[in-house]
């Protein structure tokens, strides 16, 4: 990334040990969409999500939405007062899945949390950073000490639920990004196929607008090495060729193939992209 460009991503303990259990992301979707504000205990009142009176998982899984492009924090941020904004991927999901139950959903969200600008810093770390050197299967013992490198600290507690989300079937197994068996732990790339066409183009056209708001047109080595549009779902060169193709066709981005390297022109909205992500799912 470059050294100019900001990035707020989520900070290490962001999650305070919680996993992104769905039914409390839903809770929170459906305070975002009703227009209310509130501290945290205003949240859990209206959502069901449990906080005590010095910690609890709002603060937890108000971020994780954050992270995941869901919504978007209005006003100051460091107020005790939050108010959660539902962004165009929030809206669809809300109004499509709200209950996260799909693949594409949790797919989705999962690799917005492993952005460099606004997702989380450990799945950052993880996913995009570390992939030269975590490789696709990896040991544990491997991880913490990636993590450990990278944060200059102690590498006990710094994994958290990286790990575990992805196998419990109240948060994101449907995903299934990392898997753990009892010699390794595996990272599955993201799914390629007709279904997915739609998202994928709208999450592509989302990194274009962040990453490179006043370019025309972005060639892919470009936007993988600041956007990590390859890297992150763990795409080798074939797949990715799949994933263009699979976007073009859906007429969202434009492939100009007689540059090497290859450049993208966005072909339509972002605002309409997020709308249409779930228009061919079954």
């Amino acid at each position: 990334m470059s050294k100019v460009e900001q990035n707020s991503r989520l900070s290490r303990n962001f999650h305070r040990t919680f996993k992104p259990e769905r039914r409390y992301i839903t809770a929170m979707l459906r305070f975002a969409a009703s227009g209310e504000v509130g501290d945290a205990q205003v949240i859990a009142s209206a959502t069901g999500i449990p906080t005590g009176s010095s910690s609890g998982k709002v603060p937890a899984i108000l971020d994780y939405c954050r992270g995941m492009g869901l919504i978007r924090l209005m006003g100051p941020e460091r107020s005790a007062i939050k108010k959660p904004e539902l962004t165009p991927f929030g809206r669809s999901v809300l109004l499509e899945d709200p209950y996260l139950k799909s693949g594409l959903s949790q797919w989705i969200a999962h690799l917005q949390l492993c952005g460099p600008r606004t997702g989380a810093d450990v799945w950052y770390q993880v996913f995009f950073r570390g992939t030269s050197s975590l490789g696709m299967t990896f040991e544990r013992t491997k991880l913490e000490l990636h993590l450990s490198l990278v944060y200059g600290v102690d590498k006990v507690g710094l994994i958290g639920p990286l790990i575990g989300m992805y196998q419990d079937e109240a948060a994101f197994s449907a995903c299934g990004a990392l898997f753990e068996s009892a010699a390794s732990i595996v990272r599955k790339p993201a799914p390629i196929n007709d279904e997915y066409g739609y998202a994928y183009g709208a999450w592509m056209l989302q990194l274009l607008a962040d990453h490179f708001p006043k370019q025309g047109q972005i060639s892919i080595t470009d936007l993988d090495a600041r956007a990590g549009w390859r890297t992150i779902p763990g795409w080798d060169v074939s797949s990715h060729q799949r994933v263009l193709a699979l976007v073009e066709q859906k007429g969202m981005i434009e492939v100009d193939r007689h540059m090497e390297p290859w450049l993208l022109r966005p072909r339509t909205s972002i605002e309409s992209a997020w709308k249409s992500i779930y228009d061919d799912l079954l």
